[in-house]
């Protein structure tokens, strides 16, 4: 049986209610995640604002989703930030409260060397006996593992992926090249998902799996079946909310698209993100009705390893 990383994992908004969590909201957003058949839920990224949240307003989010959704449905908490020390206690909470696997964003701001990343993503995976996921994303961090250090990196056996987040098939396959056959590779570019998929990734973290994560899953079951064109097909149902969602910071557009999606949700976001222009909620309502509509019912993606 694959190990339980290969998968589409939805990284969850944070609903609010005025500058408070909005908690009833956010377990029906888990809930929703199930019923639709994503293969996890990943807490405290950049979708979920997480640079905006408390260390307690995490950690209430994780305990309040693994309550929610049981102890086999996978959720994947987000920590780390350019301190290692800080990393390193982020985790060991993320790792109390819960959480299945971490995903480790890399130090940004400070640009560390290659040697420098190795040695800060190594000490913070011994603290944690969970499985890591790498969060390559250059555009935010303005530092890039390369494939060579990934490689290294991969050696240690709880560094198990890396989520690249510009979706480059080409560099999927020289990490493929680099390192072993088990080291994982997911996209986070809801664009690429089928191309990235049939050059040897394995899944997707990408934000759009907030609204539609059945039609992702309806990807990845084409793509496992050696179906690529399907996939294909599938995959421009996705090209026009791609296009809206793009316009605004991520989690923005977002947001406004659930609140259109699921009445009661607001779209409200904290500072310094700001409401997503007026003139987008026409074009987010045709988007949407070209999306499958929610399936009732709760199928629970159980944790396997292989």
């Amino acid at each position: 049986m694959d190990h339980w990383l290969r998968g589409m994992f939805t990284p969850l908004v944070t609903p609010f209610s005025g500058d408070t969590l909005d908690e009833p909201a956010f377990l029906r957003l888990v809930d929703w995640q199930i019923q639709e058949g994503a293969d996890g839920i990943v807490l405290g990224t950049a979708s979920a604002e997480g640079a905006t949240l408390t260390d307690e307003e995490r950690m209430r989010l994780l305990g309040l989703a693994r309550a929610a959704a049981g102890p086999v449905y996978p959720i994947i908490a987000a920590a780390g930030s350019n301190a290692t020390a800080q990393s390193i206690a982020d985790v060991r909470n993320a790792t109390a409260a819960g959480a299945n696997a971490i995903l480790l964003r890399l130090p940004y701001y400070n640009k560390p060397t290659q040697a420098g990343l190795v040695q800060h993503i190594l000490s913070v995976a011994a603290a944690t006996p969970l499985p890591l996921i790498i969060d390559n994303d250059p555009d935010r961090c303005a530092v890039e593992l390369a494939p060579e250090t990934l490689a290294e990196l991969a050696a240690t056996p709880t560094i198990m992926a890396v989520l690249e987040r510009r979706g480059d098939v080409a560099r999927c396959d020289r990490i493929m090249r680099s390192c072993s056959r088990h080291f994982m590779r997911l996209t986070g570019a809801g664009d690429t998902i089928p191309a990235y998929l049939a050059s040897g990734g394995c899944g997707a973290i990408t934000s759009i799996g907030n609204l539609a994560p059945r039609l992702l899953g309806r990807i990845r079951d084409a793509c496992r079946a050696g179906s690529f064109e399907q996939a294909q097909i599938l995959q421009r149902r996705l090209i026009p909310i791609l296009s809206l969602v793009g316009r605004e910071p991520d989690p923005v557009a977002i947001k406004l698209a659930l609140s259109l999606q699921h009445p009661g949700i607001g779209p409200a976001c904290r500072l310094p993100l700001v409401a997503a222009a007026s003139s987008l909620v026409e074009d987010l309502t045709y988007a949407l009705d070209d999306l499958p509509r929610p399936i009732n019912g709760r199928s629970v993606h159980r944790l396997s390893a292989a």
